[in-house]
């Protein structure tokens, strides 16, 4: 997980010009995260943490915000939470029945004849 990890965080870094950031990783420390983040915290779901490994390394804020193991196990619920909310489909905005009003008495307001309002769509 954690030569994974510090090769996705790594090629995130040198795009951004930050790969100074990433040079001194340990990769022991690192690896030493990842099994606390298994044993200690109780995460079994090992697709669930490389998962969020992929998605916290392509989304726009965190990707420069999540440089190592470290940071990486002390948001994980956050960032979880945050990928299972951005992977589901949007819901369209429902029209509110009220907005044909409001739009009837800003025509109305305007000076605009009431009868020639279109009240389709």
């Amino acid at each position: 997980m954690a030569k994974y990890f510090y090769e996705k965080v790594s090629a995130v870094a040198e795009a951004e010009g930050l790969k100074h950031l990433t040079i001194k990783a340990d990769l022991q420390k690192w690896a030493d995260e990842f099994r606390k983040l298994v044993e200690l915290d109780g995460l079994k779901d090992k697709h669930l943490i490389k998962d969020v490994m992929d998605w916290v390394t392509t989304d726009d804020f965190w990707k420069t915000n999540i440089l190592s193991a470290k940071k990486f196990r002390q948001k994980f619920g956050e960032l979880a939470l945050k990928m299972k909310v951005a992977q589901k489909p949007r819901q369209q905005r429902q029209p509110d029945p009220r907005d044909k009003e409001i739009a009837f008495q800003r025509w109305v307001a305007e000076g605009n004849d009431p009868d020639a309002f279109d009240w389709t769509n």
